[in-house]
């Protein structure tokens, strides 16, 4: 016969609709919880025959004061922000925070996630990789929350911050179109990634919802850097058709994409207006400065700190999954159709 499946407690919170970390609270008898809230998890444990890994109770009384931050690129500046800012709620919290970089690679975030349960981490903020759900079974033996921020994986139901990226596709089609341009382009992030996909899939959508055609788009993919910026905006001018504007799904790319029209000689925003996505440091300073859609990164890094915390300590957040809304900067690089 073939052996059956072991439950584990990230089945027990889909069931019951609510965070691993909520299930965890239920089964260590932590306050904060409310009956009605308690009871659906206790009956998914029954209906699924769930069995709390035996240590986990007794391995959380040790408590280090330490979270850690998992980022995907230390060379980021949007996630070198985060950390800084993540940094400084932890700190005035009472928390020490330990960095972790990625380098993009999966198997490191994987043995990262575990080195955090075996060095008695609190707590774990991930700013994924990529959007495959990495194994937290280490996380969830040992009792330690975890909290996503900015890249939220399909289907996690857990703790999370991140901003509205479809909104913020919305937010640059409908900046576009109302300097009335209809020859637009888009560099898109990594496909692979669901922030990529929704900001790509809202910029379309406003497009199409003021009667453009879509179908001829030309999209060229990135890979978030400056340089990926500026091969795909060569790309892009080679066409048959020069575009009037272009959206940048981050500014790194952005800055790229500008370089590459201002060497083939071509105005911004005279001929072609630019806008990206962040709000870098660096976009208030280019020439011309970049008109750019913010992603508040401290104000996430905070929110996401504060919802560890509360994990941490057994309370159960008001909202468990945080949406930010974006916010549109105007600056030079983008003018109405000449």
């Amino acid at each position: 016969m073939p052996s059956q499946k072991v439950s584990t407690m990230k089945d027990v919170a889909l069931l019951a609709k609510v965070s691993i970390q909520t299930v965890s609270a239920v089964i260590n008898g932590k306050p904060g919880i409310t009956p009605e809230t308690s009871d659906r998890v206790k009956k998914a444990v029954l209906d699924l025959n769930y069995h709390p890994y035996p240590g986990a109770r007794s391995l959380r009384t040790r408590q280090t004061n330490t979270i850690a931050l998992i980022v995907a690129d230390i060379n980021n500046p949007s996630f070198a922000a985060i950390a800084s800012a993540a940094e400084d709620v932890a700190h005035s919290n009472g928390y020490n925070l330990v960095l972790f970089n990625t380098h993009n690679d999966t198997q490191r975030e994987f043995n990262y996630i575990n080195k955090a349960s075996q060095q008695w981490m609190d707590g774990v903020i991930l700013v994924a990789t990529g959007d495959q759900l990495t194994d937290l079974d280490s996380l969830e033996k040992a009792g330690i929350p975890i909290v996503f921020l900015e890249r939220i994986p399909f289907g996690y139901l857990g703790p999370s911050v991140t901003m509205n990226n479809y909104k913020t596709g919305n937010i640059a089609a409908e900046h576009l179109l109302e300097l009335g341009h209809k020859k637009i382009a888009q560099i898109v992030g990594p496909q692979r990634l669901r922030i990529a996909c929704e900001r790509s899939d809202g910029f379309i959508s406003g497009l199409k919802s003021a009667g453009l055609v879509t179908e001829g788009l030309v999209s060229v993919e990135g890979d978030w850097s400056c340089e990926s910026g500026y091969r795909a905006m060569q790309l892009i001018m080679k066409g048959y058709e020069i575009p009037t504007a272009v959206f940048v799904a981050n500014d790194r790319m952005a800055i790229g994409a500008m370089q590459a029209i201002i060497d083939k000689g071509i105005r911004i925003p005279e001929d072609i207006s630019v806008i990206g996505v962040d709000d870098i440091e660096v976009s208030s300073f280019q020439s011309p400065s970049l008109t750019t859609i913010r992603q508040p990164f401290e104000q996430m890094a905070s929110q996401s700190v504060d919802l560890l915390i509360d994990c941490i300590s057994g309370k159960e957040p008001e909202i468990i999954q945080i949406i930010i809304e974006p916010e549109l900067f105007l600056r030079k690089s983008t003018s109405s159709i000449r």
